[in-house]
């Protein structure tokens, strides 16, 4: 093996590190987006129960201010009826409008009683189910916490080993880095070895002359185009 093969491998496989690193945080960053997905959709489900109580809370005031209106309604009437200051067709008019009234208020009272029972049997179970979104958000919110930390420590990682990658690079031959460097745009793999006669990059077979000349320089393979050496 080459000297110069020697130094394009020791690059190939500071490459395989960088890329690893890469598909950590790619990893990671689609681990962050799926929580953060998930922490979205379990406050959307959240919001929409706790909205079903307030209109319900909201429903059963507005059923309760009913019942007093009507009761505060009854009792004016009841006063202009008991200080006789009306005529008797008037008298007679309120004296109906006061017997509908309280079988209306018989009515209100009993929607306002089944809106309030409604309301103290659901105000427990919300608050347990703010309690758990807000017990399993925290534990959620930690988890993105660390992965931020891991995606922040792989890409220090990352940017440590693409300086010391200039430094490899710079030894390589230009020539031969660029075929390298267009290979890699290629392949994962730009640099196959060469066993029992077949590339181990493309799987194919090269001829006995390009297995004899891979001992002694720099080859290609004659199918796929990446460079050979033997293991």
């Amino acid at each position: 093996m080459t000297h110069e093969l020697e130094v394009l491998l020791e690059l190939n496989r500071h490459d395989a590190t960088i890329r690893d690193q890469a598909l950590k945080i790619e990893g990671l960053r689609r681990r962050r987006a799926s929580l953060v997905e998930a922490i979205a959709r379990e406050h959307a489900e959240f919001s929409t129960k706790k909205r079903e109580f307030e209109e319900l809370q909201r429903h059963s005031r507005e059923k309760s201010r009913e019942v007093d209106d009507l009761d505060a309604q009854i009792r004016a009437d009841q006063e202009k009826l008991r200080t006789g200051l009306l005529s008797y067709k008037e008298m007679d008019a309120l004296r109906v409008r006061v017997e509908h009234s309280r079988a209306r208020m018989d009515q209100l009272e009993d929607e306002a009683i089944a809106l309030i029972n409604k309301v103290e049997e659901q105000a427990p179970l919300i608050r347990k189910v703010e309690e758990d979104f807000l017990k399993w958000k925290a534990k959620i919110d930690q988890e993105i916490a660390q992965i931020d930390q891991e995606i922040a420590a792989h890409t220090r990682e990352v940017e440590q080993l693409q300086q010391e990658r200039a430094q490899r690079a710079a030894a390589v031959d230009p020539k031969l880095l660029r075929h390298y460097e267009e290979l890699r745009g290629r392949y994962e793999d730009p640099i196959a070895f060469v066993r029992h006669g077949v590339c181990s990059g493309c799987n194919l077979r090269v001829s006995e002359i390009t297995v004899e000349r891979v001992r002694q320089e720099i080859v290609t393979c004659e199918n796929c185009s990446r460079l050979l050496y033997v293991k």
